[in-house]
């Protein structure tokens, strides 16, 4: 399956510097909805089949465009959700987004088990959540399946599932309505085509951790 993983657009919360991953989370800017119109004809040049989003509210709008221009449904399902920052959601300090994404570092560096703080959420937990999300949309059957989804949790699972490597100085934040397209399957393993302008060769064969690693730390 080609696997197309889409930023939502800008949310008062992202305007505001704000941690935001509980549900519903914040809706989109005027911006964010604007982020949302133009990136349909970026993604109409993928012949999307499906069109999945999380259960927050933020990709759900981002994906109604898409949707609409299709006339498909969208397909909801929380294994897309951001990862879950506990005890400190709404924190807008340089501190809390540090503290945040090394959480998220670790994970990617090894240490899975380790708890979000103020959870029980590890990072096994969440690319189990996600994994079963993807499984989901390639039991749906589509060639091409569009994800609206969340930064930590687009780089930490492309980190651990992208099966490639780069160069942390090629490194390029996610931005809102930021695309990543991947193909290959949870059995046979993804390959990480493309983040941003990025693109990538398939026949490496370790997984993107240095990159991941620096995009959580942007987070």
């Amino acid at each position: 399956m080609r696997l197309i993983l889409v930023r939502h657009g800008q949310t008062y919360n992202n305007a505001s510097n704000t941690i935001d991953t509980a549900v519903p989370g914040a809706v989109l800017t005027e911006e964010g909805w604007t982020q949302a119109n133009d990136v349909v004809g970026k993604l109409m040049a993928f012949a999307p089949e499906a069109v999945w989003a999380s259960n927050l509210t933020r990709t759900q709008q981002t994906a109604t465009p898409l949707s609409t221009r299709l006339s498909l449904d969208i397909n909801v399902h929380e294994g897309f959700r951001e990862i879950e920052a506990g005890s400190l959601e709404g924190g807008t300090s340089e501190d809390a987004y540090r503290e945040y994404s090394q959480i998220i570092v670790g994970w990617i560096q090894g240490d899975m088990d380790v708890p979000m703080v103020g959870t029980d959420v590890t990072g096994t937990a969440v690319l189990q959540r996600f994994d079963d999300a993807v499984r989901a949309a390639e039991a749906q059957g589509a060639a091409t399946a569009v994800v609206f989804a969340h930064a930590g949790i687009i780089s930490f699972w492309v980190g651990m599932r992208g099966g490639v490597t780069t160069d942390k100085e090629d490194f390029v934040p996610l931005s809102n309505t930021g695309i990543v397209a991947l193909s290959g399957s949870l059995d046979e393993g993804y390959r990480l085509e493309s983040w941003m302008h990025l693109t990538y060769e398939l026949p490496e064969d370790e997984p993107m951790r240095e990159l991941a690693e620096e995009i959580a730390e942007e987070l």
